[in-house]
């Protein structure tokens, strides 16, 4: 049905529904065969993504020790599997790194890519049976939330939880700028992409600023995501490199990864300054003037439709009673 809210369900529906749509897609990419081009893993992984974002916008609403059950259970299948997704990953990342060397590091590149190629392998091996551990925890997640009610849920609360993932993101960021370290840096980017998830729920509020919106939080993610890429496989690298000589040789590859990294960093913080420029408060109101107008949108379209019934109703009892009297006459 989309990942999106709908018009014809209450606010609490839409995200129950949400959630436990994601899941769903969740067991079903869990099920599928792994091939060349789609990796059963990454479509696993991101549908939890979406589904723990949608999740954290109902925190609150639901009995403490219930939210973190459910919390829980999706956070540790993303665990079991994010080994495997990290070393598929950095294994792309190497293969990509050779269209952009030139030759330069080819006997560090296909050294780095050998030993990545056989950690993805053992990571495979070691959790062959992921799937059928997943798909349990997920359906017994999935039913745990569909039963939730969530008719308190309303406007204010998101727009209260919008505002909480706001603020961290422009804290990470703030962090990042200051520390400028890899793990600070994966911080910001995983609060740029909850966030991301949840703006992508609200899209029909206003479609146009909230995909302007989306897609400034999914360029932040993906330009963060490949540096964080780029710094792992640098460290493996370095890893590989012994004597003297070959530190020597791995010294323009290595330039090349680290100006790509900061290039990739430059245009992240850039990004985010621009989206994080508004005070959290102020991007919460802004939030709650497009809920106010989708809502008497909503009400007016919904007037509209009860008034079309009823003319509809009318005309046809009108028709109905002159066909009868035409009949006696």
């Amino acid at each position: 049905m989309g990942f999106k809210l709908r018009e014809d369900e209450t606010l609490g529906e839409g995200v129950r529904r949400i959630c436990c749509e994601e899941i769903e897609g969740a067991i079903t990419a869990s099920k599928t065969r792994r091939n060349g081009k789609a990796s059963p893993v990454h479509e696993t992984r991101k549908h939890l993504k979406r589904a723990r974002a949608a999740l954290r916008l109902v925190a609150g609403k639901v009995e403490r020790d219930v939210f973190k059950r459910e919390h829980h259970r999706l956070r540790n299948v993303a665990r079991v599997i994010s080994d495997i997704r990290d070393a598929e990953v950095r294994l792309e990342t190497v293969k990509q790194l050779r269209a952009i060397t030139s030759g330069r590091g080819d006997r560090q590149l296909d050294e780095t890519e050998e030993l990545l190629a056989f950690e993805l392998d053992s990571f495979l091996a070691a959790f062959s049976d992921w799937h059928t551990e997943a798909a349990s925890k997920l359906a017994r997640s999935q039913a745990g939330i569909g039963e939730w009610r969530l008719r308190e849920l309303d406007r204010k609360h998101i727009c209260n939880r919008l505002r909480k993932a706001y603020k961290e993101g422009r804290d990470a960021l703030d962090c990042a700028k200051q520390d400028g370290t890899a793990e600070s840096f994966h911080t910001l980017r995983k609060q740029a992409k909850e966030l991301w998830y949840q703006l992508q729920i609200l899209r029909p509020l206003h479609p146009v600023i909230f995909q302007k919106m989306s897609e400034d939080l999914q360029t932040i993610g993906e330009r963060l995501g490949h540096m964080h890429d780029l710094s792992f496989v640098g460290e493996r690298l370095d890893t590989l490199v012994g004597a003297e000589g070959r530190k020597r040789g791995r010294r323009a590859l290595g330039a090349l990864i680290d100006s790509r990294e900061k290039d990739l960093q430059r245009t992240a913080v850039a990004l985010g300054e621009r989206f994080y420029a508004e005070r959290p408060k102020e991007f919460a109101a802004r939030i709650a003037e497009y809920f106010e107008e989708w809502e008497r949108a909503k009400l007016r379209r919904s007037a509209e439709l009860v008034e079309t019934a009823a003319q509809t109703r009318d005309l046809a009892q009108n028709g109905a009673r002159r066909r009868l009297v035409g009949t006696k006459a």
